[in-house]
């Protein structure tokens, strides 16, 4: 029954992770961006962001947590399915909170003072590019959690025993 209970969580916490990155970057960011002026869509998403991440805190959390107790118990730690499973939910934590306690803050600093520029200025221009560059660095950073999210699905899909 804890076993069944581990792999549920396991399961749920990584297709909700991987779901929230899907759903955001496909719908949600496009949408918002397309309807809202430029201004209005980067306000809306700058909050959203933390609540975002903390998602992906959480959900990594209860994966990693889940799948280390499962393999501890019903498992063995050198087979390379568990080693797989544990360095890539470590690699998706790690990037997560790279992209939002490192990434997120300093690019939402770069917007706020790309704002007191004139559009077109130099300054603008120069600020623009780093933050062009910052947000290349989290399209990144969420693709590979993304990729590596489906992996770990398709890891399981492929070792169920039932």
């Amino acid at each position: 029954m804890i076993q069944t209970a581990l792999k549920f969580l396991y399961s749920l916490s990584l297709t909700f992770w991987i779901g929230s990155i899907f759903f955001f970057s496909m719908f949600a960011a496009p949408s918002i961006f397309k309807v809202l002026t430029r201004e209005q869509a980067g306000n809306v998403v700058s909050n959203i962001f933390p609540k975002y991440y903390l998602v992906s805190y959480i959900c990594g959390a209860v994966a990693l947590i889940s799948s280390i107790l499962l393999i501890y118990f019903w498992s063995t730690f050198s087979s390379t399915n568990s080693i797989i499973k544990i360095a890539a939910l470590f690699i998706m934590m790690g990037l997560a909170v790279y992209a939002g306690e490192i990434n997120r803050p300093e690019a939402h600093k770069v917007r706020t003072e790309m704002r007191s520029f004139q559009e077109g200025s130099q300054e603008y221009k120069e600020i623009h590019k780093e933050f062009r560059r910052l947000h290349r660095i989290s399209a990144i950073t969420n693709g590979t959690i993304f990729i590596l999210g489906i992996a770990l699905v398709f890891l399981s899909a492929y070792t169920n025993r039932e």
